[in-house]
């Protein structure tokens, strides 16, 4: 993939220095690619913070309206680096691994713009978690959802936390509790991925998705998604308060006169992200 050009970043984001991930910005899309293929994708401390770093800049740079998270072929992810777990077992650096899962579900929760995630292969325990904090999930036919923990002797926090959230607890428990796989056809039957297709479609699909995204107004999808995101375990009351801020919000921006205009004069929109 080629690398963007640096002036369409932040000043203090450099992926050219990153190890674990790879950057692309294109049609005011980010591309993220977990690649470490050597390691299977698997999640080590260097690449959960080059994943925050690009997550943090998708969310603050006003040029990019949403994000395509892939894993280089053959796998999406294949979770937490297990042999760098051994590595640093009962020491501060465990404990600094752990501290960074955590900051990293949280910088994908509160981002607050589109994320796609391109299902390429195997999408395994925290791999599957990130994948679960995308809005859009598209499968390869050659992918599956596992959560093998209980084949490990350890616990999980994205199956219990995050895909009971996403299915049904049933169908969800039934899975980690067996460490069976989820196929993508049981993935589509219970909306678990948006679609599935051959793999050799896959990044196609993706880039269908992302052009029907970004068709529309930036600051309205942001909204939208905002909202969905933090009315999340609120009373439905607490709830229209802060729907209602964040609409308001988007009511005063340039892109909402233009969307009245361009529907007056029966014409596209020219969005602007402003």
């Amino acid at each position: 993939m080629s690398m963007p050009n640096p002036a369409k970043t932040s000043s203090n984001f450099n992926p050219e220095a990153f190890e674990a991930v790879k950057w692309e910005l294109r049609k005011n899309t980010a591309y993220i690619t977990m690649s470490r293929p050597e390691a299977r994708n698997a999640l080590n401390i260097a690449m959960r913070n080059e994943l925050m770093a690009c997550f943090n800049e998708v969310q603050e740079n006003g040029q990019i309206w949403l994000a395509v998270l892939c894993g280089e072929d053959p796998i999406f992810c294949a979770g937490a680096d297990l042999k760098e777990k051994l590595n640093l077992a009962r020491s501060d650096g465990d404990k600094e691994r752990s501290r960074l899962s955590n900051e990293l579900y949280m910088t994908m929760r509160r981002c607050y713009k589109p994320i796609i995630a391109a299902i390429n292969g195997g999408c395994i325990a925290q791999g599957a978690g990130l994948a679960l904090l995308s809005d859009i999930r598209v499968m390869s036919d050659q992918s599956f959802f596992w959560w093998p923990q209980v084949m490990r002797g350890i616990s999980s926090m994205s199956g219990p936390l995050l895909l009971t959230e996403a299915v049904p607890p049933g169908f969800a428990l039934k899975y980690l509790l067996t460490a069976d796989k989820i196929l993508p056809n049981d993935a589509l039957r219970v909306d678990l991925c948006t679609e599935v297709v051959k793999h050799h479609n896959l990044m196609s699909a993706v880039d269908r998705w992302a052009n029907k995204m970004l068709r529309n107004a930036p600051l309205s999808l942001q909204a939208i998604k905002e909202v969905a995101v933090r009315r999340r375990g609120m009373p439905i009351d607490d709830a229209f308060p802060v729907g209602r801020k964040v609409s308001e919000r988007t009511m005063d921006s340039e892109d909402s006169l233009e969307g009245l205009r361009a529907f007056k004069e029966k014409r596209i929109p020219i969005w602007t992200g402003k």
